[in-house]
């Protein structure tokens, strides 16, 4: 009988995710990662080529961990889009430290699938293939810009209400997940394609 390893894959990122999540990527190392495991560092070998595989595993957690909103109903893709979009933006944002680190290591086979699987519930809802690639790229660009934005302290800002400094208002977390909303909605409308 073999002995249960004392670490697995998923808990090492889930552990590097902490320690981003807390400060960031530059204070993330082996050592700090198998230190919060109790682990030694070479141990993480066992499980990863080396730091970089281990961001890209943070990043694939940040977006598994986004969940997913039940299937359209007929007619309803546009909704469910929106939708999706806005649990995805929710999720990179209960990581911001890591939501750049989610850009730069975005697990295309993850979002390969996931495109698939979207391109088939928007064909189901009468939507032209040729243009599904194009709805579900600007659907994620958008959702990612967005993130970006505001993880990085530039909210939208309020109706170019200024403080007593000068400066123009930003938004609360509600109000800019609002603007992010209408502004995918916005998109959509714009985009002329059965409803």
């Amino acid at each position: 009988m073999g002995r249960r390893p004392s670490i697995t894959r998923d808990a090492a990122a889930r552990a590097a995710l902490s320690i981003v999540d807390t400060d960031g990527t530059a204070g993330l190392s082996l050592g700090r990662v198998a230190a919060a495991l109790n682990v030694r560092a070479p141990s993480l070998y066992n499980h990863f080529r080396d730091k970089a595989e281990i961001l890209a595993e943070v990043a694939r957690i940040v977006v598994l961990d986004s969940g997913r909103v039940p299937d359209p109903e007929p007619g309803r893709w546009r909704e469910w889009l929106v939708a999706e979009t806005t649990l995805f933006r929710r999720s990179l944002l209960r990581h911001p430290r890591a939501v750049t680190l989610v850009v730069e290591y975005l697990p295309q086979q993850l979002l390969v699938r996931l495109y698939q699987q979207y391109s088939r519930l928007l064909a189901a809802n009468g939507v032209p293939e040729r243009m599904h690639l194009f709805l579900l790229e600007a659907a994620h660009r958008m959702t990612l810009g967005s993130a970006i934005s505001t993880a990085t302290g530039r909210t939208a800002l309020e109706d170019l209400e200024l403080d007593d400094e000068g400066r123009a208002r930003t938004a609360s977390e509600a109000e800019d997940e609002r603007r992010f909303v209408e502004m995918v909605q916005a998109f959509l409308r714009g985009v002329d394609l059965p409803s």
